[in-house]
């Protein structure tokens, strides 16, 4: 039969007795030297006002006697004290401490015994209100450790009221009773004090455990964290690398295949290569974007360029879903990255087409004071005040839990938030609930007069033709990832080598400099950031143009999503794409450095 399992209750128990011990002596020994200076002073002025009014050779015998035991506690505790705390026995100093304690207290109970004045009233009252004195200043100090009350106040009161007991009195029958009632209300107050400053230190050592217990919670979050991480920057690499391979091998078979009958499917195949590099795409975002390498360069710019580029690229998807997509920038220019800002409205707009079935979207442009408000306004379902604060979350839908893909990654949103705090623009959100909703940018204001001349651009089919021969180096450690760069630069007239790591590639860079491969020599290199044996494409760029001797362009292609690798290549220098890419932006990326 299987047994209850009981938690060992008797071992904490055990445990928390042993440190309110330790804590308890630590606070009498700590507080003793304090402490020590009344009893010296009460002692002092004790036997100095008796010998000197009475002559008696006793009080002087009774001086010696509780100075020395005054010396041996004092010389006791300053030894505890000077012992490190982890070689402290505390239950072993209490021991010491309690017959000091007794000792002293037995001697002080003993004193009107030895010399009490009989027939003096008024050294007799002074004897009882310094005794009586001496006992209440040292009762804060006792609290510390309940049975310490009993070793001290017990022994000296008790001596006392019997002393006066013995005098057979009234008078002193009077006494006695004062200082019997005394001795109860002190031990009273006394356990009523320790209580609270015991219930204090397990208040405190339950914050201490809880605390502890938070700790480690923390740390074990922090290394699932970062274990979840590295997985997940593992885990996309191994996926962005055949991703990779695939658009670029469906770019090359598009082409071959285009005006036949077979170019439907390999339509269809670019369309799915295409969902998925959107979706990774969007958390490689997110992923730039908290490594802090994503930089905002704002520069004055005409809101109507960024509407015009915006309706190019989004205009198509409005009117597939027979909805209007309007856009009113009234001739204002903003100060701000526009591709930032491009990438922030292109969201929120598909988000709006996205959750509108009926009417459409308009996109206007409003001067407020110093900014101007771009407001983004649908007439579709509206949010509720309920999923108002979490549609900024990472994966956050409405209405889509069965996560359909079409309806995307709810990414979106996710990204405008990081922007939004990158570029401190403040974004406002207000929703009627199956009327529409409206998001704001509050983008500062510029003026025209500001705006950069325009940069005359070379025809983007003919720069293309103009690569045409141009020889390119592709480094990868994958042959497949190789083969499908090659296969797409091919496409566009590049005459493409291979290697697979920092050896080959200087081999074959050496080779076409020195003229052996024919008269062009190497135009650029498109490696891999991460390679075998702990190379990088960074190194291998490095020894590149150290062999050759001069500044070859360099293009960095990564799958990397940590943050270290992320940072390390955008501070490289080196232009950085990231997997997956599709064909045509890296042959247009080649094209700027080549040109």
């Amino acid at each position: 039969m299987i047994q209850p399992v009981d938690t060992d209750l008797g071992g904490l128990a055990q445990e928390r007795t042993t440190r309110t011990l330790r804590d308890q002596a630590d606070a009498l020994m700590g507080n003793s030297l304090l402490a020590s200076v009344g009893p010296l002073v009460g002692a002092l002025m004790m036997w100095g006002a008796f010998y000197y009014l009475t002559r008696d050779p006793v009080v002087l015998l009774w001086a010696v006697l509780i100075h020395a035991i005054q010396v041996v506690r004092f010389v006791m505790h300053l030894r505890y004290l000077r012992t490190p705390p982890a070689q402290r026995k505390p239950l072993t100093s209490i021991h010491y401490f309690r017959a000091m304690l007794i000792t002293t207290s037995v001697f002080w109970g003993l004193a009107p015994w030895l010399f009490y004045p009989e027939n003096n009233l008024p050294l007799s009252c002074l004897m009882l209100l310094m005794m009586l004195g001496m006992v209440a200043t040292r009762l804060g100090w006792l609290s510390n450790y309940r049975p310490s009350l009993f070793w001290f106040i017990v022994p000296v009161l008790s001596l006392l009221t019997t002393c006066l007991l013995w005098q057979h009195t009234s008078l002193t029958y009077g006494f006695a009773a004062f200082t019997f009632v005394f001795m109860l209300i002190n031990l009273r107050m006394g356990i009523k004090q320790n209580t609270l400053l015991t219930a204090a230190l397990h208040t405190r050592y339950d914050n201490e455990d809880l605390s502890a217990r938070l700790a480690d919670q923390l740390r074990i979050s922090e290394k699932a964290s970062l274990e979840k991480t590295r997985f997940f920057a593992s885990a996309s690499h191994d996926l962005r690398q055949p991703l990779h391979s695939l658009g670029l091998f469906g770019s090359a078979i598009l082409a071959r295949l285009k005006g036949t009958t077979d170019e439907p499917l390999a339509r269809n195949l670019m369309h799915c290569v295409d969902a998925l590099e959107n979706s990774f795409s969007a958390m490689l975002d997110v992923s730039k974007l908290d490594a802090g390498v994503v930089i905002a360069t704002p520069q004055v710019v005409a809101v109507a360029d960024i509407f015009k580029k915006l309706d190019i690229n989004l205009g198509r998807q409005a009117q597939a879903q027979g909805l209007a997509l309007r856009f009113r920038p009234s001739g204002k220019c903003v100060h701000v990255d526009a591709l930032l800002l491009q990438r922030m409205m292109s969201n929120l707009i598909h988000n709006a087409l996205k959750f509108t079935e009926h009417g459409g979207v308009v996109v206007v442009a409003r001067t407020r004071a110093k900014n101007v408000s771009i407001e983004v306004w649908d007439t579709g379902r509206g949010i509720t005040l309920q999923e108002l604060p979490r549609i900024f979350d990472e994966f956050y839908q409405i209405g889509n839990r069965e996560r359909d893909r079409s309806l995307g990654l709810g990414m979106g949103l996710a990204i405008v938030k990081r922007l939004s705090s990158l570029m401190k623009i403040p974004v406002q959100v207000l929703s009627w609930p199956g009327k529409g909703t409206v998001f704001k940018l509050l983008v500062p204001l510029a003026q025209a007069s500001q705006m950069p001349p325009p940069v005359a651009r070379e025809h983007s089919s003919s720069a293309m033709r103009a690569m045409t021969g141009q020889r390119v180096l592709v480094v990868d450690d994958e042959e497949n990832v190789r083969v499908s760069t090659a296969a797409a630069l091919g496409l566009y007239g590049l005459k493409v080598y291979t290697a697979d790591g920092v050896a080959q590639a200087c081999e074959i860079a050496l080779r076409l400099e020195t003229g052996q491969g024919g008269t062009e020599k190497l135009s650029a290199v498109v490696t891999d950031f991460r390679l075998r044996n702990d190379e990088d494409g960074i190194e291998l760029a490095s020894q590149v143009r150290t062999l050759l001797g001069r500044e070859l362009p360099v293009l960095l292609v990564t799958g990397d999503t940590a943050r270290e690798r992320v940072k390390r290549a955008q501070a490289s220098g080196y232009n950085v794409l990231y997997k997956p890419v599709k064909a045509h932006d890296l042959a247009e990326a080649l094209r700027r450095l080549i040109s």
